[in-house]
Formats: C-alpha cells, structure tokens, sequence
C-alpha cells in the first residue's frame, strides 16, 4: 500500500508540492562543503631575529673598528671606537622597527587568511606551531587563542546543522501529518483541493480527459453500532489499501474525504479506463471482510476546455459526483453511476 511519501509529488509531478528546505543565510555552503584543514606557516621567533640583528648591528662595527686600526687609518688613543655605541645607538632602534614592522606585517596577513578562511566554513584551519610551553612567546599565545576559538565556532557550527536537519525533518514531518488521513494513510479532503486544482490545471494544458471517482461506503454506520468502531475502522482501513491496489501506483492519488467518504483523481483517464478501475474496485471489496457493507460508487470524467473558469469547472465536476453517488444511494445503494463532462 503506498501511505509514504511514493505518492507524493515526485511520482506525482506535481512540482508546487515539494517541501521547500529552510534557509539560513551561509549555512547551505557550510553543509555542502566538506571543511577543509590547512597549516598556516606563522614566523613567531621574533625575538631570536631581533637579536641576531641587534648582534650584527654590535658585529659590524667592531669588525669595522679592527680593520681601521690594522691599516692605520685609526691609532689608539682616537676616539674611534665611540663609532660602536653611536652607531648603534643610531640605527638599533630605526632597523629593529623596520624588522619588527616586516615580521608583523607578514604575521599579521597570515592571521587575516586563517580569518578569511573560518568566514569561508573551513572551520579546520590551524596554524603551524609548536609544541606547547609553560612560558611562550606572546604571539604564540594569541594563535592559540585563535585557534581554540575557531573550534569553539565549528563545535557551534555543527550543532546548529544537525538542529537545523531535525527542524527540517520535525517541518516535513507536520507536513506529512497535515496531509494524510491519521486512520487509513491516504491523502485528506485538503490535500485533494490542492491536487484537484493542479490536475484541473494540466488536463486543460494537455487536452485530456480529467476523471474523479467517489465511493461512499454503504451501511458503515450499522457496522459501528453493531460491531463496535474498531470493527468500523478496520473495514476502513480495507477499502483504503483496496483502492490502492485498484490504481495506478504513483500516478492515481486516492483520498480519504472523512467518514465513509473516499475519492480518486484519475489523471488523462478515460471515462472506459475508470469503469474498469471501479469493476475492480467493488469486484475485491465483496471478497473482503466487510461485514455486510457495499459501495456506492460515481465516476465522472471531464474535458476541461476553459481555463479563465477553472473553479467553476472543478465545482461541477464534484457536484456531478456527489449527484451520482446520490442516484446510487437511492436505488439502494451497491452500485455504480458513470457521467461524462
């Protein structure tokens, strides 16, 4: 029997029936994209290069020095070696700002890059560094910092991904449950409105004949005072998995109107194509455990050629079954009305 979603709108076509996904701004790329991770290389020994300058900047000169006095150019006694601690003094500090500036700036664009790279979902990205010490260098520890944040952010991340895929299954779930009859499985009486009118639409697109079938279940209500409303429901229940096993699976949509009332939508199905689907329907109905009951049955089969009056036309079409049903009752019931449009 197809209860599921088999006879919903994929087998169906009918396209204004897909369950539209939420959206939330920057998750779809973050749930379709695998999170890549990726070393960022940070130069982070910036006080080991600060002093091989500093040491260079002490070096040069006194090589300077040395040479000066090895070709005589100073004697001992001048003031030659005051050069070291002015030179120093000098351009220590412009060339230790330089370095610094250098060193920062590249460090500081590889932190823009791991920034850029969590805005993108790629939640891990790490940096390159080493192994952690009691005492470390400052820009060490707010790489760290950064580090344990874009953890904190993909841990965040993934919870509101796996919450957002329950919201959407508990959303297609109250779908399902707004659509389906609780009882019998089969589509309800709001459902078919919705359904009705697109079928409506694209018989009058395509030409072709649009047929509607109701059945009315005869003396259900003597079955409910006698044998009780389970005994009632499982007869229900019955004629329900029968109509599905009478149709075309996946492009016939049965329903269950309320009560003892059921219906089927017939899509491009001749008026001979539906008498031969309610042959069959009552055929396999009285081999079942019906306790006594029969059914009432009015096929309908219609040509829409007016689109500006759609409504109209799918109220008449209704109307014209309700009245065969009718007709049948009236000659006591069991039977079969079949009209055309």
């Amino acid at each position: 029997m197809e209860t599921t979603e088999t006879l919903n709108s994929q087998k169906h076509g009918y396209a204004c029936f897909q369950p539209k996904p939420v959206k939330f701004e920057g998750m779809e790329s973050s749930m379709n994209t695998v999170a890549k991770s990726a070393k960022i290389q940070v130069n982070f020994k910036i006080r080991k290069h600060l002093f091989l300058v500093l040491l260079c900047l002490g070096i040069i000169p006194m090589m300077l020095i040395i040479l000066l006095y090895e070709h005589h150019v100073l004697k001992p006694g001048n003031n030659g070696l005051i050069l070291i601690p002015l030179f120093m003094l000098l351009s220590a500090r412009s060339i230790t700002t330089l370095l610094e500036y250098l060193l920062f700036k590249n460090n500081l664009l590889k932190i823009n890059e791991f920034a850029e790279r969590i805005k993108d979902g790629y939640f891990d990205t790490h940096f390159d560094l080493p192994m952690q010490k009691d005492e470390e260098n400052y820009l060490v520890q707010v790489l760290r910092s950064l580090e344990s944040l874009a953890r904190v952010i993909r841990g965040q991340n993934n919870m509101l991904i796996y919450n957002l895929k329950e919201t959407r299954s508990e959303a297609n779930m109250m779908k399902k449950l707004a659509e389906r009859d609780g009882l019998t499985g089969l589509f309800n009486r709001r459902y078919f409105d919705t359904v009705f009118q697109v079928e409506t639409e694209n018989a009058y697109r395509s030409g072709t004949p649009l047929t509607l079938i109701m059945v009315d279940c005869d003396k259900f209500k003597q079955v409910n005072d006698t044998y009780g409303h389970d005994t009632g429901d499982r007869v229900l229940k019955q004629l329900a998995l029968i109509m599905t096993e009478v149709i075309r699976n996946g492009r016939d949509v049965p329903f269950r109107f309320g009560g003892d009332e059921f219906g089927i939508i017939l899509p491009k199905t001749e008026l001979s194509a539906a008498e031969r689907v309610v042959s069959r329907l009552q055929e396999v109905y009285m081999t079942s455990e019906r306790h006594g009951t029969t059914l009432s049955i009015s096929a309908v089969s219609a040509v829409v050629t007016d689109g500006e009056v759609l409504q109209e036309q799918m109220k008449t079409i209704i109307k014209k079954a309700d009245d065969g049903i009718y007709k049948v009752k009236k000659r006591g019931g069991n039977g079969a009305e079949f009209a055309r449009i």
